[in-house]
């Protein structure tokens, strides 16, 4: 109530009405219905459409944002338009690296033997993956011998994945 008092000396002029419970069904009905789980029995409660929009349009504008160059860009590259480098061996080495990637939807993923298709990541978001899974949410502060496999079995890829736990779990003040 004193809050209600507070917020009540900011406008200039302010009438408190109490509306009888029998005047006030609808917001009964609501209640009701946010308890119970048979809301059929309750009744009807009128619905009214708000034909236009309470606040005004926004103008918006994209952003695009520039690629950054990643270890995966050769790849990404030769898979898509079929870029391969001047050098035939970079060019050999390259079509043998890219048979074990597959794209979908503009994602880059490495295929595996015996598990599923694994998300490629550049640093950043390795970094927070990493991150993430060693000390926020799913993390317990994991060893630099079991974080790249944890993030292994959540989905994600980098060639460096195993140097940079290592070096991640290095930097962490509580490890």
């Amino acid at each position: 109530m004193r809050c209600v008092q507070r917020l009540m000396e900011r406008f200039g002029n302010a009438r408190l009405e109490s509306v009888p419970r029998e005047e006030n069904s609808n917001a009964d009905v609501l209640a009701k219905m946010g308890s119970q789980m048979n809301s059929v029995q309750l009744g009807q409660i009128p619905l009214g459409i708000q034909e236009i929009p309470s606040i005004l349009e926004v103008e918006v504008f994209q952003i695009q944002e520039i690629p950054r160059e990643s270890w995966m860009t050769p790849i990404h590259n030769y898979i898509q338009i079929g870029v391969v480098p001047e050098d035939k061996l970079q060019a050999r080495r390259l079509r043998y690296q890219a048979a074990k990637y597959v794209e979908y939807d503009g994602v880059l993923y490495k295929r595996g033997f015996n598990q599923p298709l694994l998300r490629c990541v550049d640093i950043e978001e390795g970094n927070y993956i990493l991150g993430e899974v060693h000390k926020e949410i799913c993390g317990n502060h994991s060893g630099g011998g079991s974080l790249p496999l944890k993030v292994l079995r959540q989905g994600y890829y980098r060639p460096t994945m195993k140097e940079d736990a290592f070096n991640f779990v290095w930097a962490c003040d509580r490890c």
